[in-house]
């Protein structure tokens, strides 16, 4: 009956040791309850502001890609219409004039989530308002994102 009892328990630990191998190595995953879809489309509400920002947001970024390109097909050297790999132009950068963000005054921040406040001159903003040619991207804990012209600004609470 031992030796009997033996061979048992080796097939069943021989049995355990091959489930798990195969389980390591990911050829027995484990069954995942799927859960269905609802049948009616999810709509999702997006306030036009909200839409205005994630259009003005993509504008930006796609402006500065196709600005870069264009810097960059002009470090390009080209040799009887066909781009030589192996020379790059360096050219200097020239020196724009450092623009300056109008003169705003944070005194204080209502951080919510939701909707953050900030008091900045005397008035109270929000993300998206525009204050003196600036337009308010971020308020955070602690500072306020501004973007005035092609710059973006940040102005702490405490400097």
């Amino acid at each position: 009956m031992t030796a009997r009892s033996g061979a048992i328990i080796v097939v069943v630990l021989a049995v355990a040791l091959v489930g798990v191998w195969l389980w390591v190595l990911g050829v027995v995953p484990f069954k995942r309850a799927l859960t269905e879809l609802p049948g009616r489309p999810i709509v999702v509400e997006v306030s036009p502001e909200e839409l205005r920002e994630k259009a003005e947001v993509t504008a930006r970024s796609l402006s500065s890609w196709l600005e870069e390109q264009a810097e960059l097909s002009k470090t390009l050297v080209y040799h009887k219409g066909k781009r030589d790999p192996f020379l790059l132009v360096i050219r200097k950068k020239e020196e724009s004039p450092r623009i300056e963000p109008p003169k705003l005054v944070l005194k204080g921040i209502a951080y919510d989530k939701t909707e953050p406040l900030a008091l900045i001159n005397d008035r109270v903003v929000k993300e998206g308002d525009t204050i003196e040619g600036a337009r308010i991207v971020k308020i955070d804990f602690d500072r306020v994102v501004v973007h005035h012209g092609k710059n973006e600004f940040v102005i702490k609470l405490i400097e």
